[in-house]
């Protein structure tokens, strides 16, 4: 009989030698992954059942600009696989590990540049909230200026319904909107933003993680130009 955290131990074995060549790190004993991509980062899920032993594949993105718990985007290549036997999950789980290899893979390639995720973020839909939000940050950071402007009066105007996160995010939004014609302010405050997201799920500090964005090309153009 299989010992109780035998698929556990499974996951694991197969995340770490899958994903730790990639880079990735564990959040500690979790069954999740970090890319650590700077400003944002991919989380790779095994995520258990609440009803049997197993695993589903979840793949998110979290820009560290935005607060919270929450992911950007999720999805999920691999729906769930269950554990019957060490024999029978072992090479599902090595399969599984290996497809988050290769959508770890694509997303640096597809979203390697602010450019490229700028113009993801605004291409799709926008539902209301955080997704508004996330671009209006992406576009002030590829110095989109006005594309940010009108993403944070969208913002404004969002009729929230009296939930307690949406009042705070509108407040969150308007502070920053307040900053779009002050740069240096703005920048900070992204930054700072960045790195305590960062440090709530255990990355180090990456106080260069925006330097080479064109908003902060602008900031530092501006202060040497300053008598």
């Amino acid at each position: 009989m299989p010992s109780q955290n035998e698929h556990g131990k499974l996951i694991a074995d197969a995340a770490t030698k899958t994903l730790l060549p990639l880079g990735c790190i564990r959040k500690g004993k979790s069954r999740v992954w970090y890319s650590d991509q700077g400003f944002w980062a991919i989380a790779i899920e095994f995520q258990p059942s609440g009803w049997s032993k197993g695993s589903y594949l979840n793949v998110s993105t979290k820009y560290f600009w935005n607060t919270g718990a929450g992911f950007s985007a999720t999805y999920r290549p691999v729906d769930f696989i269950p554990f019957h036997n060490p024999e029978q999950f072992s090479p599902l789980i090595q399969g599984m590990a290996a497809i988050a290899a290769r959508e770890i893979v694509t997303m640096r390639e597809e979203l390697k540049t602010l450019d490229g995720i700028q113009r993801q973020l605004v291409s799709r839909p926008l539902r209301d909230g955080w997704p508004v939000y996330d671009a209006a940050i992406a576009s002030w950071l590829q110095d989109n200026v006005e594309v940010a402007k009108s993403l944070f009066q969208r913002m404004s105007d969002w009729p929230t319904y009296g939930y307690d996160w949406q009042f705070d995010l509108k407040e969150l939004s308007a502070n920053l909107a307040a900053c779009v014609e002050k740069p240096a302010v703005m920048l900070a405050s992204i930054l700072d933003t960045i790195q305590q997201e960062r440090k709530l799920i255990g990355l180090p500090p990456d106080l260069h993680c925006l330097d080479d964005l064109p908003a902060a090309k602008a900031v530092r153009e501006r202060a040497e130009s300053s008598p």
